[in-house]
């Protein structure tokens, strides 16, 4: 799954990679939670479908509301799995019209080590170690309340089953789409073709590296570079 991740990279960089010119200047970000305000990308809506729109980045809630919702959901809908994305009634209109990419320089995982919740921290980096902007594949959607009274657009990310390294750390994944398939995976399609999410080949796990952090990390209230310290070291007891 992806419950929290961390998005640092600037304006040029998210730039240079994605093809959009951010409005305003980016803070850094080291504990992007669920509910939150979370910058996509996205094309804005064509009137005809298979036809490219321009790319847009907006600011979305991270936390998935049907437009066909009466109300908010109680608990907060972050994730929606490939596996039925296409058949569930909360993600199937989503998944052929309204896709989008989540930058980010990676995400948290949480795993039981030693009875206690240990957080990893995990990012793909490239041969010189440093770290990189990736894409995770998102799902967007509109919702105008009960009464058609208000907009919030809200987005969910795309998970699958970790079947390599990354399952050590945790069973679900956050899809990564590869560079070269942005705009296929951006471009709108109603009816979505067939065999179409199996078509992609995300980034494999192997591209990815993950390590213990420090337990700060699991306040949202605290959102700064601390929160990828190594894990503070257990206070020995006084035998005095």
């Amino acid at each position: 799954m992806c419950g929290r991740f961390i998005l640092t990279s600037n304006n040029d960089a998210i730039g240079v990679v994605f093809g959009v010119t951010a409005p305003h200047s980016i803070p850094p970000r080291y504990n992007i939670a669920p509910t939150q305000p979370v910058l996509v990308i996205r094309e804005a809506e064509s009137q005809i479908f298979g036809q490219r729109g321009e790319r847009e980045i907006a600011a979305l809630e991270w936390n998935f509301v049907p437009e066909w919702a009466k109300e908010r959901n109680a608990k907060p809908l972050i994730n929606a799995r490939v596996e039925t994305i296409e058949a569930k009634p909360s993600f199937r209109s989503s998944i052929k019209r309204r896709r989008c990419l989540v930058p980010a320089n990676g995400w948290y995982e949480w795993k039981t080590v030693n009875g206690k919740k240990q957080p990893y921290f995990i990012q793909k980096v490239n041969a010189s170690g440093d770290n990189e902007l990736s894409a995770f594949a998102g799902i967007w959607s509109t919702w105008h309340g009960p009464d058609g009274e208000f907009w919030l657009e809200t987005f969910a990310v795309v998970t699958a089953e970790a079947t390599g390294p990354l399952k050590a750390t945790h069973h679900r994944k956050p899809l990564i789409v590869k560079s070269q398939d942005y705009d296929r995976w951006l471009m709108p399609h109603d009816p979505l073709p067939n065999g179409f999410l199996k078509s992609f080949t995300w980034e494999g796990e192997h591209m990815f590296h993950s390590a213990p952090v420090s337990t700060r990390v699991n306040n949202i209230r605290f959102d700064d570079p601390a929160c990828l310290n190594p894990p503070e070291e257990e206070k020995q007891p006084s035998l005095f």
